[in-house]
């Protein structure tokens, strides 16, 4: 090792079970603190300074005499032990004395000056989080187009009218039908018996945590119209049917997280029919009205009101109250896991009214009173950073980190590039490989590090086109790697139903991401099915793909070498879309590498001493790499 140039490489902290234990600690609990400096550099003094209380305190770091063999040789944990502060969380950063110098390493890494507060180590008391979130895989199901499993259940066409139309019944091999022709009207009638029919389906695919689009009483087939939060829509099988799936998910080690949307309701909610027929009554208060004394609409869409939380009544009805919507299905004889929060960004937003913080923070102290393990994630399209700082939302559907670098980097144009809702992705400036690192780090580094093992990470969802529908700029091999970075990723990959199978669609609006799954497993991809198998078991296998840190190892114009690590293991993503056969050459003297083998089929890669790697890749290959810690 080149102990003037190289010897940093090998410094490595993080905010991960490596380096902090606990990971998750109380107030006034004594919490190791760690950093990783090799044998043989020329540090010679080392020291953690915290701040506590508003003052910076100096810690003596001392040398773990743990480590022994082939792994101290090269390499040696210094820690510090602090009690952890009640208030204001725990920020520090590391101290080396090295060649007469002082050198300050941080969560920004190595720098030449005191960082300031945000290049710092951060770490937060007494958050409540759910522990089965990292290291699991989540499949979000649309219910109305899963699976039908009771016949006695479902819509009769015809059986309504609503928003100047009638529901019609698809049969189960035809095309969902657009806005104009279908009004949301247009029911397969999947429903929640046809879910739990499923259960193999999700074991085989390494699900750990079902997905529910809503499922309240309404009239559309995305049942955000809802019309009675407090009970299941009988078309779906109603609440029996809820209680039922919960327990054979359970069963099988499944959590169960459902949508909804306390930001408005449908307009044939009986609070909406009581506040249009009586101004005065105590329902009127639930609703925004216009200056002139018309209902306010979600982004204008005349089914959907906008709730009113200046009333104290409905965030009683809603999550306060014992018997409130967002406590009920926590509860036996439900139990569910979760809530999933649509369109959570503007809930409580209208004018002058601005609590949508405060509601947030109001619903997670009444779920994790009412199930501490509760999982809450937030639909919100851009930075959620202000929302993630543990006391509203677990986590956000993690578009600005993944769904968005992701699919720039196979080629789309960012939808907020696009006009209207973004539903035709037309072929953009794709990502190069340094563009995607750069959007990736920005956000990982933005959130307190212990909430990126809750991230809600996706490509596809029931309000995107479905990424390898996309004609205009899909490849097989480009879609495959993409899918491997969202396993990688720290938090959990959400998988949008049939993406497992290559399920048909179109683009150009959400109907067409909405086809009805296939069950003839003689119409699936298979390609695309032992992939998704693959990378479940992956995901559920290894330890470093649960809390473990991250790296960006390397960033070209064709590819990113992005890398999960615990300490004992790694696991590296090779990310390549070079049209050409290519060697990728790269350094992994951070993890300190003794073996890598090939994911795909097991042949072994050579790692040079100073951790040098070299693997040849076919045009447009991605790899993973396991890879041995000393």
């Amino acid at each position: 090792m080149n102990k003037i140039v190289d010897w940093r490489a090998y410094v490595d902290s993080q905010v991960s079970a490596q380096y902090v234990s606990p990971l998750m600690p109380k107030a006034g609990e004594t919490v190791t603190l760690s950093i990783r400096i090799p044998s043989e550099s020329p540090v010679t003094d080392s020291f953690l300074v915290a701040f506590v209380l508003g003052r910076t305190i100096r810690f003596q770091l001392r040398r773990d005499s743990n480590v022994t063999g082939e792994q101290e040789r090269k390499t040696s944990y210094w820690r510090a032990s602090l009690r952890m502060p009640n208030i204001d969380g725990l920020y520090w950063w590391f101290e080396l004395k090295a060649d007469d110098t002082i050198l300050y390493y941080a969560a920004a890494g190595f720098l030449n000056y005191s960082p300031a507060i945000r290049d710092c180590f951060r770490l937060e008391a007494d958050l409540q989080v759910p522990d089965w979130i990292p290291g699991g895989v989540c499949y979000q199901i649309f219910p109305d187009r899963f699976r039908k499993g009771d016949p006695s259940v479902g819509v009769r066409p015809g059986e309504y009218e609503f928003d100047g139309a009638k529901p019609q019944v698809l049969g189960w091999n035809e095309k969902p039908l657009e806005f104009a022709q279908g009004r949301c009207l247009d029911f397969y009638n999947g429903d929640l018996r046809g879910i739990a029919d499923s259960v193999e389906h999700f074991v085989a695919m390494g699900v750990s945590v079902l997905y529910l689009n809503p499922i309240g009483v309404s009239r559309t087939i995305h049942r955000y119209d809802c019309c009675d939060f407090f009970h299941v829509d009988e078309k779906l099988g109603g609440d029996q049917a809820l209680i039922e799936l919960i327990e054979v998910m359970h069963e099988h080690g499944i959590k169960v997280v459902v949508d909804i949307s306390i930001n408005h309701t449908g307009t044939d909610h009986p609070w909406f029919l009581a506040a249009q027929k009586n101004p005065q009554g105590p329902e009127a208060a639930y609703y925004y009205k216009n200056e002139d004394g018309s209902f306010a609409y979600w982004e204008g869409v005349p089914t959907l009101p906008q709730l009113n939380y200046g009333s104290m009544g409905l965030r009683e009805l809603m999550y306060r109250g014992e018997n409130s919507v967002m406590r009920k299905f926590l509860k036996p004889p439900f139990n569910q896991d979760g809530w999933r929060l649509d369109v959570a960004d503007v809930v409580g937003r209208r004018g002058e009214d601005q609590f949508c913080h405060e509601i947030w923070r109001e619903v997670r102290t009444a779920v994790k009173e009412t199930k501490p393990q509760a999982y809450l994630v937030a639909e919100d399209w851009v930075d959620a950073s202000s929302h993630l700082q543990g006391d509203e939302w677990d986590a956000a559907m993690n578009y600005y980190g993944s769904s968005r670098p992701i699919r720039r980097w196979v080629g789309e144009t960012d939808r907020f590039q696009l006009p209207g809702w973004g539903h035709y992705p037309v072929p953009g400036s794709y990502f190069s490989g340094i563009d995607l690192a750069d959007a990736l780090d920005r956000q990982l580094r933005t959130l307190p590090a212990q909430l990126l093992f809750q991230q809600f990470n996706l490509i596809d969802s029931h309000d995107t086109p479905r990424l390898h529908n996309n004609h205009l700029v899909y490849d097989w091999d480009v879609y495959r790697g993409a899918v491997m970075l969202l396993y990688m990723l720290p938090g959990i990959p959400n998988v949008y139903y049939g993406d497992e199978i290559g399920l048909d669609g179109e683009i150009g609006s959400v109907e067409a991401s909405r086809y009805p799954m296939q069950w003839n497993e003689g119409d699936w991809r298979r390609e695309y099915w032992e992939l998704y198998r693959r990378l479940g078991e992956l995901k559920r296998s290894e330890p470093a793909l649960a809390y473990g840190a991250w790296k960006i190892l390397h960033a070209d114009r064709t590819s990113l070498v992005f890398a999960r690590y615990d300490g004992e293991r790694a696991v590296v993503l090779l990310l390549n879309k070079s049209a050409r056969l290519r060697t990728l050459r790269f350094n992994a003297s951070a993890l300190i590498p003794a073996q890598a083998v090939r994911w795909s089929d097991g042949t072994r890669v050579d790692v040079s001493p100073n951790g040098e790697i070299s693997v040849g890749l076919a045009a447009r290959e991605s790899e993973i790499l396991l890879l041995r810690q000393l």
